[in-house]
């Protein structure tokens, strides 16, 4: 396993008044520390799981520099205007030109709300494949419902962005949230922050993310169908 020098609490208390102070200044003084306590174990975070990534898929992006959150945000597009941000996270996924349709898991810290998660979702959550899915999932559910239901075992909970009006029919009950849903996440939450710092944690990660591998199976290969047609 590669060698892992932990997240502490001093490293979200920084991110924090980094966030706070929200200038240049103080963030260009401070910048080497955020990177020693909190970058560089995000990075070394991805390293050790880039082998049971790579053999989940092959395609997926697992260079640390380019799935590891950047602190200073893009401003451009947004009305917040905050020019850096508290949370950080890693993105597992697939990278290309076109829809953004592949899976995607993910490891975040929030110090804000002093918690971490890990999930695995859709990566963009586009009205059309969306539809494609839905109707993948509801005509054969079975395979799709397993793999949710190791997601779940493991401590996983379902969050969903639902339609107002239920549009599910007649599919079975356990499959209705996702089907009623623009969008739906599969997500682990801790408010647990010592373990960030033990050399361990990337085993707790990893287990995690080999319970979401069916999913992220299911929807890799649901993905590349859609692509296909």
């Amino acid at each position: 396993m590669s060698a892992y020098d932990g997240i502490r609490p001093e490293g979200f208390l920084l991110l924090a008044q980094n966030r706070f102070e929200d200038s240049k200044e103080f963030y260009e003084a401070h910048k080497e520390e955020i990177k020693r306590l909190v970058i560089t174990p995000l990075g070394q975070i991805a390293e050790a799981l880039a082998g049971d990534f790579s053999r989940l898929d092959p395609q997926m992006l697992l260079i640390p520099g380019r799935i590891v959150s950047r602190v200073r945000r893009d401003t451009r597009f947004t009305k917040e205007k905050h020019i850096y941000r508290d949370n950080v996270w890693i993105t597992f996924s697939r990278k290309g030109e076109g829809p953004m349709v592949w899976p995607c898991m993910w490891f975040e810290i929030l110090p804000a709300e002093s918690v971490w998660t890990a999930g695995v979702c859709v990566y963009d959550n586009q009205p059309a494949y969306i539809r494609f899915l839905r109707a993948r999932m509801a005509g054969e559910p079975e395979e799709f419902l397993r793999a949710a239901q190791r997601a779940l075992d493991a401590g996983a909970s379902l969050q969903t962005d639902a339609y107002k009006k239920d549009t599910t029919g007649e599919a079975p009950p356990p499959l209705r949230p996702y089907l009623n849903a623009k969008g739906w996440w599969l997500k682990y939450i801790s408010r647990e922050l010592a373990p960030l710092a033990e050399e361990t944690f990337p085993e707790t990660l990893r287990g995690i993310y080999a319970a979401y591998a069916p999913m992220y199976r299911y929807l890799l290969a649901a993905a590349e169908e859609y692509l296909a047609d």
